[in-house]
């Protein structure tokens, strides 16, 4: 499958997956610029990686915080962007959260780069939580983007190359 296909079965007249989709990324890329700096949407993406790191093991994290989760979409999406939250709150009110504050917000770009990246990240893990079934029923475009292998890798490594070319 190449781009041109998946961008041109995107289905404009129904309110699918793929509109949800193109909304979050220009709805998170605004309220990143709008609202986060550059040291907060650090904080963020850390907190993502750690949220989806015990995601991929909710049977761990249900033993270890005795609770009781199904194997669905949902129980997972939910820990996931739980996960995200609590994590972002514990860090940024840490001694860790001084690790990135030096100096100013960032700039307007860097923060827009790794704040769409990171939306990216966020989109693909959430839809890795779907069965087979599911991921099979998706739009050509979710699936080039967001569920095939080689996307939802580009997806993982992308913010973290794009924080070490802006480290400076």
């Amino acid at each position: 499958m190449d781009i041109q296909n998946a961008i041109n079965s995107i289905n404009w007249t129904s309110s699918g997956w793929d509109l949800f989709v193109i909304i979050a990324f220009v709805a998170g890329i605004f309220l990143y610029n709008l609202n986060l700096g550059r040291d907060r949407v650090f904080v963020i993406l850390i907190s993502s990686y750690i949220s989806l790191a015990l995601v991929s093991k909710l049977s761990l994290t249900q033993e270890a915080l005795g609770i009781q989760l199904g194997d669905s979409f949902a129980d997972s999406a939910i820990v996931f962007a739980g996960g995200i939250l609590l994590l972002f709150f514990i860090l940024s009110n840490s001694v860790f959260s001084s690790v990135f504050d030096r100096g100013p917000r960032g700039s307007w770009f860097q923060t827009t780069v790794v704040g769409f990246l990171q939306i990216g990240f966020v989109i693909s893990a959430a839809v890795s939580f779907l069965s087979p079934e599911e991921a099979g029923a998706l739009s050509n475009f979710m699936k080039f983007f967001f569920v095939e292998n080689q996307a939802q890798f580009a997806w993982l490594v992308s913010p973290i190359i794009a924080v070490m070319i802006f480290r400076g």
